[in-house]
């Protein structure tokens, strides 16, 4: 087999880099790249050259696009992430196309801000079902007076 290419989006949150997302062509990978920096969420980002040689079955990492002058300057670099994950190095091998930006969600985030919305409908419910109750209860009672 010839030699594969795939460009590798990474993103860099609390002092770890994860790979964003993966594209057969350069320039998709720098854009997309150039946007999630523009977005504000990500200390850096970078695009990652992936060379494989099934031949030989080696791989090759070049750096093509890189944001992180900026974070260097304001603490010690993280350290390198391996030369190849077994992720794109199977990506390469089967020919698969690229797969969207994933993002890793917090289940714990998710429970809280589902436990935050409930307890704010439920106070919301009980205090209009008592303002129903108290004007009620009031008109009853202001009939009585005349």
């Amino acid at each position: 087999m010839a030699v594969q290419t795939l460009f590798e989006v990474h993103t860099l949150k609390g002092g770890s880099w994860a790979v964003d997302s993966t594209y057969p062509d350069r320039d998709i990978a720098i854009e997309t790249a150039k946007s999630l920096h523009g977005e504000k969420q990500f200390e850096a980002v970078k695009v990652i050259k992936d060379t494989y040689d099934s031949a030989t079955g080696s791989g090759k990492e070049i750096v093509v696009f890189d944001t992180t002058s900026k974070v260097r300057n304001k603490a010690p670099a993280p350290a390198p992430e391996p030369a190849a994950t077994p992720a794109a190095a199977a990506a390469l091998k089967q020919g698969t196309p690229p797969r969207g930006r994933a993002k890793a969600k917090k289940p714990s985030g998710d429970y809280a801000m589902a436990v935050k919305v409930t307890l704010l409908l439920v106070l919301i419910l009980a205090g209009g079902l008592g303002t129903i109750y108290l004007l009620h209860y009031a008109g009853g009672n202001f009939q009585k007076l005349f």
